[in-house]
């Protein structure tokens, strides 16, 4: 029987790895998703983190510890008495939907939506991506916006309910007139559960979650990331590269298609070990709610085992290396961005963790581009030091406002058609290439970036150059 503990572990999978499982719910009820006025270019009054240009993040929603009850940016409580609160998308002088009524000196504001899984425990790996995207809305603003317009952003929690999801995806287009969804940190089964609508509708949907395999399968998907098998390879390629030995040692959770996949493409019919030069050399499967993985631990050591990757949230990976330690076996680990956070490196057994970045490492860069989001997240970012997820909103954003600053008509169509106008672009370095075909979306790229713990702390030993293959 499934016990309140296992769905709690599962839920936090769904959102580190994208799992097409049912979730256990959320402690953001839609109805209480705040509307803060926005497109002023004003911080929150009393030094409280509210966000210009972010219309409503709730309780967890946007925060960077969903479960830890901090509230959101321009959280107002469930009275409702924010303007355009439970109605039109609002700011002051606003009217209509999707704020089309509204003023500013080059025009009414540019609206955009998030929708994403963002309380609960699967909030804590996605809360940072729709923080990252308010904090460059804020910064935008404070600027003069796009073209003169401010930017207003409406974050919904769908909980990883997909049909909450499709609901709230159809409300942001159809009631608030969304030019984009931006910045998706979804699940790929609640994606699933609305891709085929923002197709029909032609609504873009820039950048989100970059484990799911649905970003390269639609037109409407423009992705901030190379394509899900390429992080895989990617993988193999930076641990052979950079890694301490050649030996690799593989622990792949049972809860999901998401963990079988990583582990046919490392070790199974994708050879991605074997094509970049490691040797696999053990491999098993595991639990997201084992207590310890001493087993697992021996087995490995015993088996030479000197690089050990983990698919599982970063408490997993924190775990395995904490019982691999109690037996005096100290393997270098080697994770994706999905399954490590700001603080995975801090932790025992994982000071010199390896770890590939989809987009730019989130900390040790020196770039303008870098500069740029680091000034917005230390302002409008909660106090929080910045992870994975943090990096994928603002890379997100910037996908998004490149091609609203390019475009003759900031519009869904006016959007798509300068997205796909995007050759190789880099984005300050914040990316690796990306290309966006006409029909067909996104298109592959074969790089990534890397990051590596030193002295219980992150470091990006290439800074934004990617390494390529």
């Amino acid at each position: 029987m499934t016990t309140p503990r296992t769905r709690r572990r599962t839920l936090a999978a769904v959102a580190v790895l994208s799992l097409a499982l049912t979730a256990c719910g959320t402690r953001l009820d839609h109805d209480t998703i705040v509307r803060a006025a926005a497109g002023s270019g004003q911080a929150g009054a009393g030094g409280d983190g509210s966000l210009p240009g972010a219309d409503g993040a709730g309780e967890g929603a946007a925060g960077d510890d969903a479960a830890g009850g901090s509230g959101a940016p321009g959280e107002a409580g469930a009275g409702g008495d924010q303007p355009g609160q439970g109605g039109d998308s609002g700011g002051p002088g606003e009217k209509g939907s999707g704020g089309n009524g509204g003023s500013g000196r080059g025009g009414p504001p540019i609206v955009i939506g998030s929708v994403g899984t963002l309380s609960g425990p699967g909030g804590v790996a996605f809360a940072q991506g729709p923080r990252a995207l308010q904090a460059w809305a804020a910064a935008t603003n404070a600027a003069g916006g796009i073209k003169g317009r401010q930017v207003r952003v409406i974050v919904m929690d769908d909980g990883a309910d997909a049909a909450k999801g499709r609901s709230q995806v159809q409300e942001l287009v159809e009631k608030h007139k969304v030019v984009a969804i931006v910045a998706a940190m979804t699940t790929t089964h609640t994606l699933a559960a609305w891709k085929g609508y923002v197709e029909k509708k032609k609504v873009p949907v820039v950048g989100g979650d970059c484990s799911t395999t649905l970003w390269s399968e639609s037109p409407m998907l423009f992705s901030q990331c190379p394509h899900t098998n390429s992080q895989m390879d990617g993988l193999a390629n930076v641990g052979a590269k950079y890694g301490k030995g050649t030996k690799l040692g593989g622990l792949f959770c049972t809860e999901s298609d998401a963990c079988t996949h990583a582990e046919n493409r490392m070790f199974g019919s994708g050879k991605a070990a074997k094509r970049f030069g490691l040797e696999p050399s053990y491999r098993a499967k595991i639990s997201l709610t084992q207590p310890d993985y001493t087993a697992e631990c021996i087995q490995a050591r015993n088996a030479g085992v000197q690089l050990m990757l983990v698919t599982g949230d970063p408490n997993t990976v924190a775990r395995v290396a904490s019982s691999c330690r109690r037996q005096n076996f100290n393997p270098q680990f080697l994770q994706p961005s999905a399954t490590v956070a700001a603080d995975t490196a801090g932790k025992p057994g994982l000071s010199n963790v390896l770890a590939t970045m989809a987009v730019f490492p989130f900390t040790g860069l020196g770039t303008p581009a870098f500069g740029e989001f680091s000034s917005a997240w230390k302002k409008y970012g909660g106090g929080r030091a910045p992870g994975p997820a943090a990096a994928q909103g603002w890379a997100s954003a910037k996908v998004f406002e490149k091609a609203a600053r390019a475009a003759g008509d900031v519009s869904r169509a006016g959007l798509v058609k300068k997205l796909y106008t995007f050759r190789g672009e880099r984005f300050g370095g914040l990316t690796v290439p990306l290309t966006y075909v006409a029909g067909k979306g996104t298109a592959d790229t074969r790089c990534t970036f890397y990051m590596r713990g030193a002295g219980g702390r992150w470091t990006a030993p290439a800074g934004n150059r990617t390494v390529c293959w």
